[in-house]
């Protein structure tokens, strides 16, 4: 197989052990060596843990890799063998999404799903009660962030690889987007309908702005490669992506105040309607999960496992259901709360 310079985590790869491939893992420069011949990291992951999505390549998270990598950080690599299941993730109910999904939020009546699509480039509407899809409405090309507004009537949508926010109008599906110079990976919106917050994982900071993304604009400093994103009435969540935590910051000072450490490869996060739990989407670390922090002593206090890439999460306004895409199986998982 040739080489995939641009493979889903921005590293080639190559064996030099055969005849067994399965020998572990060992860096050589900017390279994993891993065989005798080049292969994408993706393709490794469906041979290896047997994934069946298509191949795809992911330009902004290969962007992030390769800061973090020019900065000397170490990247985790995701396990040759896919973690055993427990009985918990193996009742998890799966309902269909599009191609590669990304991030999800929930309707304020909580009738619907919308689910960002990187590879097809759409949002997905889903039935909650039905648990199909209604429509697949093509917004921007790859969608990450998606958040949905108090007001049911839109939705934003961030593309970091087009620089672009999207606001969409759920009633007939017009949409408009907004250049902004920056790539944002992760939008959140006030729970008053007011400012958007938009992670900046180039930037290191979080964007502050209207829902053009046209300003007056504020930067919030002092995240790492923030990704995710998460607001409640006074308090912002900011998962940081390499370092394995999540930033809490006061929305009265635009600051961070505290620092909330988890498992690696934190990326989705959402909060609570009441503000008492948090749930962060683990991508690419050593086990698929999803933590639930409290919020109170801003410890962990649970850990769920989810298959296939858990990616974006939310929660519905009553607290009894956790969604959360599956990168890697074109799904969003259920789970009862």
């Amino acid at each position: 197989m040739g080489a995939d310079p641009h493979g889903f985590w921005g590293f080639s790869w190559r064996c030099v052990c055969t005849p067994k491939p399965r020998c572990g893992w060992v860096v050589a420069g900017s390279r994993w060596i891993f065989g005798d011949h080049l292969i994408s990291f993706l393709h490794l992951l469906q041979r290896e843990i047997g994934m069946t999505t298509s191949d795809v390549t992911d330009a902004p998270l290969d962007r992030l890799i390769a800061r973090a990598q020019e900065e000397g950080l170490q990247v985790s690599r995701v396990p040759a063998e896919r973690p055993p299941s427990s009985a918990a993730d193996l009742k998890v109910k799966r309902i269909p999404a599009g191609q590669s999904p990304h991030s999800v939020a929930v309707s304020p009546d909580g009738t619907r799903l919308y689910v960002t699509n990187f590879q097809a480039g759409t949002v997905s509407v889903i039935d909650t009660l039905r648990e199909v899809i209604l429509e697949a409405i093509h917004v921007v090309e790859g969608p990450y962030g998606v958040a949905a507004n108090p007001d049911g009537r839109t939705l934003h949508v961030a593309s970091p690889g087009s620089k672009t926010l999207v606001m969409l109008d759920l009633s007939n599906g017009f949409h408009q987007g907004s250049g902004i110079s920056r790539a944002p990976y992760g939008v959140a919106v006030s729970p008053k309908g007011g400012p958007l917050y938009l992670t900046l994982a180039q930037e290191d900071s979080i964007l502050v702005t209207d829902h053009f993304g046209k300003g007056p604009n504020t930067r919030i400093p002092g995240v790492r490669f923030p990704t995710g994103v998460a607001v409640d009435e006074t308090l912002l969540y900011v998962t940081n992506f390499f370092a394995g935590t999540v930033s809490v910051v006061d929305l009265s000072r635009d600051s961070v105040v505290d620092t909330i450490p988890v498992s690696t490869g934190p990326y989705g996060v959402a909060v609570s309607h009441n503000g008492d739990r948090l749930y962060v989407a683990h991508f690419g670390s050593s086990s698929d999960s999803v933590s639930v922090i409290d919020t109170s002593s801003r410890k962990v206090v649970d850990t769920i496992p989810v298959a296939d890439g858990p990616r974006g999460v939310a929660v519905n306004q009553d607290g009894t259901r956790l969604y959360v895409t599956n990168f890697f199986a074109d799904t969003v998982s259920l789970i009862d709360l």
